[in-house]
């Protein structure tokens, strides 16, 4: 009778044990490590009786593989990696796992560090970094019972395995022979069969990567990122030679606030350079708008913001702040090439030049208390004509729309503010 009961007990168990499935798919970084940490501690608390790691990457940061392969390692719940393909950080995380399960077509290894700097061909990192990863490379593998030789010749190319890995390259093994070599336990024809051969049950959850790390990876690939950067600097300093505040410091400021978002999200960009970013932005507006000449305010900021980039640049490959350089300085000379000779470059451009060389600093005075009317909104600064004069001119804080009466208030030097004439 209690032979039967326990039977039927465990029977139960089974019927109600859930595996939890995590991808691990495209590049390895922050967004995703902490992804990895949520679900686990998710999968933990739901009582899950295994979890499955689908592994389909390129590789990525050093820093993030790390991460997660200590978090892999500390966890209470049987873990199998299931693998498509795992390269270079790819791997690390992949030996982590209790049990690896190869599928059809599947590699594993060529985790070499590699640097990538502005204008250069990637290249091997520094003796120590990869004296470091390969020393992590032995321990995981020590600690999950596997070859450790083969898990640091995966790192280092000065590792000579003779008939696997010739010396100058680091290892790479398919699935069969990670299997026959004992670094992977089985092949599996699917992520089916792979839970069937390690013991796993077949009731599955599968956590899907959340909008946070799509958007993420998005907006921080190497395509986009610099695209935005460029954008955002081009459209600040357009707008820098434009009365008021138009489109192209609203595209710019648009562009520069999705590059650091992306970066918050994937967790390169921390809240002190968003502070110094929006900071240095607030001190040019002010430079701009509240205070005369360009001094120490505008200054600041400029500084401001360039520390902002700076700080993020170490967190992120230079090659991406190179990259934005290159496209801003195009971007720039072709604008003030091609720009003028537009109808809207016209309206951008040459109106501030009219504005500028059409009032000198005398006539300027003379407008104190002269009423005219805007030609652009006040947003507070714009365009305003007085009698044949078109002027550069700054609301007292308020909003005033196109074509509305105006007085001027106050003169100071270059800046004429004026007040909505009721």
């Amino acid at each position: 009778m209690k032979q039967t009961f326990a039977v039927f007990i465990t029977l139960l168990g089974m019927a109600f044990a859930q595996t939890y499935v995590i991808p691990i798919e495209g590049e390895i970084g922050p967004a995703l490590a902490d992804f990895l940490e949520q679900s686990l501690e998710r999968a933990e608390q739901e009582g899950a009786s295994g979890v499955v790691l689908f592994v389909d990457t390129p590789g990525g940061r050093v820093d993030a593989a790390i991460r997660m392969s200590d978090t892999i390692l500390s966890t209470p719940i049987p873990t199998l990696a299931v693998v498509q393909n795992a390269f270079s950080a790819g791997a690390l995380i992949t030996l982590s796992a209790d049990q690896i399960a190869m599928l059809p077509g599947s590699e594993i290894g060529a985790a070499l560090p590699i640097t990538v700097l502005p204008g250069t061909q990637p290249q091997a990192a520094d003796r120590k970094i990869i004296s470091g990863l390969r020393g992590k490379f032995r321990a995981v593998a020590e600690a999950r019972g596997r070859p450790a030789e083969l898990a640091e010749a995966m790192v280092d190319p000065d590792i000579e395995i003779e008939g696997l890995a010739a010396k100058g390259e680091p290892l790479t093994l398919s699935g069969a022979k990670a299997v026959e070599l004992g670094l992977a336990d089985f092949e599996a024809s699917s992520l089916r069969h792979a839970l069937e051969l390690a013991g796993f049950s077949s009731q599955v959850v599968r956590l899907d990567l959340p909008a946070r790390v799509r958007v993420a990876r998005f907006l921080t690939s190497p395509f986009i990122a610099p695209i935005l950067l460029a954008v955002g600097v081009l459209g600040l300093v357009i707008e820098a030679f434009t009365p008021g505040f138009g489109v192209p410091g609203t595209i710019g400021a648009v562009a520069l606030g999705l590059y650091f978002a992306g970066g918050y999200l994937a967790g390169l960009s921390g809240a002190l350079e968003i502070i110094l970013f929006f900071l240095g932005i607030l001190l040019i507006l002010a430079e701009i708008f509240l205070l005369p000449g360009f001094g120490i305010a505008g200054i600041s900021g400029i500084g401001a913001i360039l520390a902002s980039l700076y700080f993020t640049f170490e967190e992120q490959s230079l090659q991406v702040g190179a990259t934005a350089i290159l496209i801003a300085t195009a971007g720039f000379i072709l604008a003030f090439r091609f720009l003028p000779k537009t109808r809207a470059g016209r309206a951008l451009v040459l109106e501030s030049a009219i504005a500028e060389h059409s009032t000198p600093v005398s006539e300027r005075e003379r407008l104190l208390g002269a009423i005219g009317t805007t030609l652009t909104d006040l947003r507070p600064a714009g365009v305003a004509r007085f009698g044949e004069l078109r002027v550069d001119v700054v609301s007292d804080g308020e909003f005033i729309p196109k074509d509305t009466p105006v007085r001027v208030i106050r003169v100071e030097g270059m800046r004429v503010v004026v007040r909505k004439e009721e």
